[in-house]
C-alpha cells in the first residue's frame, strides 16, 4: 500500500464529519432500499393487500436486523465479529 506525503494511506484517513454523515447516510439508503425493493416486487406479483405488504416489508427490514446482529456478536462460526 502506498503511503501519501502525510504518511497515511488514503484508506486509513479519517474523513471529517460531514463526509462521514453523509456517506453513511448514503450507506442506509442504499441498504433500505435494497431491503424493500425485494418484498414489493414479490407482493406485487403475488397480488398482496396493502397491509400484507406493509407486513412483509416490516418481516423483512426485521430479517435485516438480526442478521447484522448475528454479524456483529457473532455466534459460534458465524459473523465477522466487527461492527459492520
Amino acid at each position: 500500500m502506498a503511503n501519501t506525503k502525510h504518511g497515511v494511506a488514503p484508506v486509513d484517513e479519517m474523513l471529517p464529519a460531514g463526509k462521514l454523515f453523509l456517506y453513511g447516510l448514503q450507506h442506509v439508503l442504499a441498504m433500505y432500499a435494497g431491503a424493500v425493493a425485494v418484498p414489493l416486487i414479490i407482493a406485487g406479483a403475488a397480488g398482496l393487500t396493502q397491509a400484507q405488504t406493509a407486513f412483509l416489508i416490516n418481516a423483512d427490514l426485521f430479517t435485516c436486523g438480526i442478521a447484522t446482529l448475528l454479524q456483529t456478536l457473532g455466534i459460534w462460526k458465524i459473523g465477522i465479529k466487527i461492527p459492520v
